[in-house]
């Protein structure tokens, strides 16, 4: 059951504002943000266009066809008047069909399709890695505002303990069984723990428009997370973090940066090769549109580059060295990716211990407040000794939530490095 003061908390951390509506679960985030993150909405339309941009490649290897039509009128009378009226005016009307078939471009036309090609790959990559950063991003938002609600309770509840404790500190004072330094302290400690109820009011509102932000919301309505704070799973054998990073958003970007490049260096190419087409043309022309005579025309045309002041040469030579650089990305990108996976791997898994260590400290020290103030309620232990014990409790409480969102939000990174989430 959650502590009063959190309700009181959570419907006051922004002046003015209404009560949250309806908790929100895991998976009404993951559906809204899913629908309405303008980040993720933006890497979607990006992959479209880019397979439209690929679908207009393959008309290059269609043949090409455009009708025209034209009439006019010629003669030696040069004022307008005459140039509209002038009977001794020449007057034609043509239609035209025109149809051109590219054979060879010098191997443009392919290089086009493996760029436009590589550009699919590269968006997909990005939206991959879109959809893991959202997944990650959403992660820490909604588990972060469950801890900040969870810690607000805690905190409710460690000021409670501290305010019960100062009045027992002052019974004790008033019985002579302590002096008046225990009972400052311990309304310090009280003051304290006030103070932190009323931060946490401040840090559980930044919570809820980090989340609100994510799904698109109105950052002015109070919003409350429904769950808990659950603690991941993970294999204890390390994987193969080579292969793994070939497999990243990361990685198949620079593969594709790479592809891009060799497409490239593979037009530059085609500046120093013949091309060939085939064209053919029907056409009627004659003064009027009643005396119109049929033409035909049919042939091939080759064009070969002979000089253009060595532009195609520096052309090639710049492509080649974008090539080079590319692969040294690539492989760079490899390798601190993998990086980046063995590092984050290693960080989980210390993550996931910790929440262990941290629970057993919690236990202990729960069992040892209990008996400390049973001991100084019977004059058996001065109040530094006991106080230091309620400190240590306070501390392992708050120690052990924060090692479970910890915990949480490095499975996500883990995830996130290997473009995997939960956003479909």
């Amino acid at each position: 059951m959650k502590h009063p003061t959190f309700l009181l908390l959570l419907a006051l951390a922004t002046p003015g504002a209404a009560v949250a509506q309806s908790a929100l679960t895991w998976e009404q985030c993951l559906k809204e943000a899913s629908e309405k993150n303008p980040g993720l909405l933006s890497a979607r339309q990006a992959l479209k266009a880019a397979e439209n941009s690929h679908l207009a490649s393959l008309g290059q290897f269609l043949p090409q066809a455009s009708l025209g039509a034209s009439a006019g009128r010629s003669g030696q009378d040069g004022s307008f008047e005459g140039a509209l009226a002038n009977p001794n005016y020449d007057q034609n009307v043509g239609l035209s069909l025109s149809l051109r078939q590219n054979l060879f471009s010098g191997l443009k036309d392919l290089a086009s399709v493996d760029s436009a090609n590589a550009q699919v790959r590269s968006a997909r990559a990005k939206l991959q890695q879109t959809k893991a950063q959202l997944s990650k991003d959403l992660t820490a938002a909604f588990y972060g505002l469950i801890f900040e609600q969870r810690r607000s309770e805690l905190l409710a509840t460690i000021a409670q303990r501290r305010k019960s404790n100062a009045k027992l500190v002052e019974l004790t004072y008033q019985g002579g069984k302590d002096n008046k330094g225990s009972l400052l302290q311990a309304q310090a400690s009280s003051l304290q723990a006030s103070y932190e109820v009323a931060q946490a009011a401040r840090d559980l509102r930044i919570s809820q428009r980090r989340l609100a932000h994510l799904l698109d919301r109105d950052p002015s309505k109070v919003l409350e997370a429904k769950g808990s704070l659950e603690v991941p799973s993970l294999g204890s054998e390390p994987p193969d973090f080579i292969g793994l990073a070939k497999t990243t958003p990361a990685y198949l970007q620079a593969l594709s940066g790479l592809h891009l490049a060799e497409s490239r260096l593979t037009s530059a190419r085609g500046d120093f090769l013949p091309t060939l087409s085939a064209n053919a043309s029907l056409s009627r022309g004659g003064p009027d549109l009643d005396s119109l005579s049929p033409s035909w025309s049919a042939g091939f045309s080759l064009s070969l580059p002979l000089l253009s002041g060595g532009a195609d040469i520096f052309n090639y030579k710049a492509a080649e060295e974008d090539k080079k650089a590319a692969e040294h990305d690539l492989r760079a990108t490899l390798l601190e990716t993998a990086l980046s996976l063995e590092s984050s791997f290693a960080g989980l898994n210390s993550a996931l211990e910790k929440v262990e260590v941290q629970r057993a400290f919690l236990k202990a020290t729960q069992v040892r407040e209990q008996i400390a103030k049973a001991q100084y309620l019977n004059g058996l232990l001065n109040f530094q000794n006991w106080d230091q014990i309620e400190t240590d409790l306070t501390d392992q409480e708050k120690s052990e939530l924060t090692s479970l969102l910890g915990a949480v939000t490095t499975k996500a990174d883990w995830d996130s490095i290997q473009g995997k989430g939960e956003i479909p």
